[in-house]
């Protein structure tokens, strides 16, 4: 008192500001924590694989939204994305997908490397335990991320419960045809091994048009700008235009046009800021609490790009990175019964009746 009184005469706020300054920097219940992991690919061993998590480490069980890079990027250009999610009460995954940044392996434009988002978010459920909820799973995506989005829409059906891709990519034949861009039209032909009339089968198995009709769970979110040129709107039409002819009403498409006070332009949101009000459009579905009724329907019918994964079974065309087929499923009975029912082409089709997917 004997020092403060004469100060607080002079400035009659000293000390409430005194008593706000200890407010400010008195230990709260939760904090914000990021940090790097490492996981390995349960599909081909491929790892170390690396991944930044961030989330308000407060001891409740938050929703999991994985978040991708684009398709020639690395997890830090989704370090914002990851943090503004965070401190709205999400645990945000961004993995480095094979072959970019810190992770092992060849980049696979659209094959095994979206099997690792699902080994991405199992090694987060089970490290992060406590702070994470496994049966809240999203994906959020750009670009290429955005194509890794729609993949998991259709080859894991009922494990995301909301996903949301900007200016995606629903067919690597097609945009690589689109000539969007030639910089990563080579990087496919070397990885993949040539054009996609060179190798049709390969592209067959990152065609996800065909399965737009396995989206049937989750909501999903398609954001794009009417002058997007990198990776041609038309293609994510087409995939709508699927799911609707489906009878499939879980899609909501968000196109900014010229005048619009926001616009989805090609960028991350360190570069195009308006990405970031996107959150408050598709937030909601990400924080919602569980529904009864969510998951797959009892019966039904699969188109399989390469694999398609559930909480109750799993299908191989080969080793997953070629060809596809179509399944039918019934989960009626004590066990799943799943049969092959379109195959032209003759793969070699694997169905497993068990999931990699206990953790979520």
């Amino acid at each position: 008192m004997l020092i403060r009184a004469p100060f607080a005469k002079l400035w009659p706020r000293a000390d409430q500001l005194f008593c706000e300054a200890k407010d400010r920097y008195r230990p709260k219940a939760g904090f914000m924590r990021t940090e790097t992991f490492e996981y390995f690919s349960s599909a081909d061993g491929t790892g170390p694989l690396l991944a930044d998590i961030a989330f308000e480490a407060d001891g409740r069980p938050k929703p999991l939204a994985v978040v991708m890079h684009g398709y020639s990027g690395c997890r830090k250009d989704v370090a914002a994305d990851i943090q503004d999610l965070a401190a709205r009460g999400v645990a945000a995954v961004a993995p480095d997908m094979r072959g970019r940044g810190g992770s092992a392996g060849v980049w696979d434009s659209g094959g095994l490397d979206v099997h690792d988002i699902l080994d991405a978010a199992n090694a987060a459920a089970a490290k992060y335990a406590g702070e994470v909820d496994p049966g809240k799973l999203n994906i959020v995506g750009y670009s290429g991320g955005g194509g890794n989005a729609i993949a998991c829409m259709v080859r894991f059906p009922d494990l995301f419960r909301t996903a949301v891709s900007f200016f995606g990519i629903s067919d690597y034949g097609w945009w690589h045809g689109s000539g969007g861009r030639p910089d990563c039209n080579a990087v496919m032909e070397m990885t993949l091994g040539g054009r996609p009339d060179q190798i049709p089968e390969v592209y067959e198995a990152r065609n996800f048009i065909p399965g737009a009709s396995n989206a049937s769970c989750g909501r999903l979110h398609f954001f794009w700008d009417e002058e997007e040129t990198q990776c041609p709107p038309a293609m994510i039409e087409k995939w709508l235009d699927v799911h609707r002819r489906a009878g499939l009403r879980n899609a909501e498409k968000h196109v900014s046009r010229k005048g619009d006070a926001r616009r989805w332009i090609h960028a991350y949101r360190t570069v195009n800021a308006d990405l970031r009000f996107a959150d408050d459009i598709f937030l909601a579905d990400i924080l919602r609490p569980l529904e009864h009724g969510e998951g797959l329907p009892p019966r039904g019918r699969l188109f399989v790009p390469g694999y398609v994964v559930t909480r109750h079974f799993q299908v191989w065309v080969e080793d997953g990175r070629v060809g596809s087929a179509v399944v039918e499923y019934d989960l009626s009975g004590n066990a799943p019964a799943v049969r092959v029912v379109e195959n032209p082409r003759g793969y070699s089709v694997a169905v497993r009746l068990e999931s990699p997917t206990a953790l979520l």
